[in-house]
């Protein structure tokens, strides 16, 4: 489990600055609707709000035990093979298209849109009342297209275990939870082009997991030799 400590962290990160940019936008609303329901109900919102994201986080986790036993059925753990070298140069250049959507590249706007069909669900928890609609809401969108998750899935699935990938998604999603918890409190100050530049930031980050996976694949395919950096092997 240490050699995917860099990994964890870097999840973390990316979750983070991710949510701090792309996420306020994006999952922003979703998450004041809730916090607007429950000043209605006149309901303390704290402990509403952690339970609606560690519905969300949780469903995060259960995608990465999904993926990483995909992961580990074409052989992504330990020293890879041929064929397990072409997946996991698949997934780089896979992460690297999310990356360069956070750095401004359009194509992914359509994908994320695509989650029109979530919206009678999303429409049906709203009118919930009491905690089921709270965590109906959380796994709902933790169900919501977004590419950060995409790219946090992918590079967990790289782990190639399942419980390894499920952790990975956990670490990321913990990392989601500060901005969009403080956004659900109505206390979010962040100004557009502060929330552009964490989404860039963010960007980079996904870039460099894409790139690092993309040269584990072609070290196994004999390509480019491996790089090791003290005791860690950096692909």
């Amino acid at each position: 489990m240490t050699v995917y400590i860099a990994t964890f962290g870097a999840l973390l990160v990316s979750g983070l600055l991710g949510s701090l940019g792309h996420c306020l936008g994006m999952c922003g609303p979703l998450v004041l609707m809730v916090g607007l329901q429950l000043k209605a109900s006149h309901r303390p919102p704290l402990p509403s709000f952690l339970l609606y994201h560690s519905s969300r986080v949780i469903i995060y986790a259960a995608l990465g035990l999904i993926v990483g036993a995909i992961g580990s059925l074409v052989g992504l753990a330990g020293e890879l093979t041929t064929a397990a070298g072409i997946v996991s140069l698949l997934l780089g250049l896979g992460v690297i298209f999310f990356g360069l959507t956070y750095l401004g590249w359009k194509p992914l706007k359509q994908m994320e849109g695509a989650g029109t069909y979530l919206n009678q669900a999303i429409s049906w928890a709203l009118k919930q009342r009491g905690y089921v609609g709270v965590v109906a809401l959380g796994a709902l969108n933790g169900l919501l297209p977004c590419g950060l998750v995409y790219s946090a899935l992918l590079v967990s699935s790289s782990t190639g275990k399942a419980i390894t990938a499920a952790v990975g998604m956990l670490f990321f999603g913990i990392g989601t939870i500060p901005a969009l918890l403080v956004a659900g409190m109505g206390a979010s100050r962040l100004s557009v082009q502060s929330r552009q530049t964490m989404t860039r930031v963010a960007g980079v980050l996904i870039l460099l997991l894409g790139m690092q996976l993309g040269l584990r694949g072609l070290s196994a395919l004999g390509l480019v030799p491996h790089l090791h950096l003290g005791g860690f092997v950096l692909w």
